[in-house]
């Protein structure tokens, strides 16, 4: 007889409950991941929303504009009060951005306009506009992520989504579909994470890698997605053994006969059937292969529910 390797139809309630808890607070962790993600790069371009744009000024920095010229010539434009405010902030960055002219004349145009949002206590993930060592890092021109910054972040990303991946990944490969369509798809967000975190170190110097970035951590993504989704739907939609119509009577049998007997039960073949004994001896006559497999996937899923 062929090996039969262990589906989501062999596992108990138990197991099914515990890998769908992980799965889905692993999908709702993801979405959150997301939402920080964009909160934190958008707007570095001075336009609303995130681009790829921003995720090479973020990389790979910007000598062009500061962060802060760039938002006031851009999202953060129409919450100035007056619009010779922004000429005063861009001409006072232009001039190195001084400590006595930021009291001066700058804090009190930030303080009215722009801390209901730029306030760690309101919003940790917007720049902090509350004080001039916080101004005066978006004021200053960028050169991007720093190389001991790029390193704390890669560490602790591919040691913690590494684990992420692999779970998933664990629980993914209980599937019943083509096994290189498996193989393919757990290998895919692992190789997509090392090229997500590669090139965040070849942007930093060559900027057109920035969609790189973008291609290998939207990869990554959907694949991680799309385990997710069969794992859960296999789990709950598809949980007995699967006994193929099409296959000769005998084939058919011999499938049940394997469930059966995984599940402590013994089938016997007679000349005009079956008969089937359970564990404490008892022992039953079914006449048709219906019969046989009807029996088959009710044990199987009492047996399931049980555990």
């Amino acid at each position: 007889m062929p090996i039969r390797y262990r589906r989501f139809y062999d596992i108990s309630l138990s197991e099914r409950i515990l890998n769908s808890a992980f799965l889905l607070t692993i999908g709702i962790g993801y979405a959150f991941a997301l939402a920080n993600l964009y909160y934190t790069h958008q707007g570095r371009d001075g336009l609303r929303g995130l681009s790829v744009q921003d995720v090479m000024i973020a990389y790979h920095g910007s000598s062009r504009r500061t962060r802060l010229e760039a938002a006031i010539n851009g999202i953060m434009e129409p919450n100035l009060k007056y619009k010779s405010d922004k000429e005063v902030i861009v001409k006072w960055i232009h001039a190195g951005g001084g400590e006595a002219e930021y009291r001066e004349r700058i804090a009190p145009i930030l303080n009215r306009d722009c801390i209901l949002c730029h306030s760690p206590a309101i919003n940790p993930n917007l720049p902090d506009l509350t004080s001039y060592a916080g101004v005066s890092e978006v004021a200053a021109k960028s050169s991007g992520a720093s190389l001991p910054a790029l390193i704390r972040v890669s560490h602790i990303h591919l040691f913690g989504i590494a684990f992420i991946l692999y779970f998933i990944g664990r629980i993914f490969i209980l599937a019943d579909i083509d096994v290189t369509v498996k193989r393919i798809t757990v290998a895919i967000p692992f190789v997509a994470m090392l090229l997500d975190v590669a090139g965040w170190y070849v942007t930093k110097y060559v900027p057109g890698f920035a969609y790189l970035v973008v291609a290998a951590g939207a990869l990554m993504g959907v694949s991680m997605g799309a385990q997710i989704v069969v794992s859960l739907y296999q789990m709950w939609f598809r949980r007995v053994h699967p006994i193929h119509r099409t296959d000769p009577v005998p084939d058919r049998a011999r499938s049940c006969c394997s469930i059966l007997a995984e599940l402590g039960y013994e089938l016997i073949a007679l000349a005009d059937g079956w008969e089937l004994r359970d564990p404490t001896g008892a022992r039953c006559h079914l006449g048709t292969i219906t019969e046989l497999e009807a029996v088959c996937r009710g044990l199987e899923l009492k047996h399931q529910r049980s555990s």
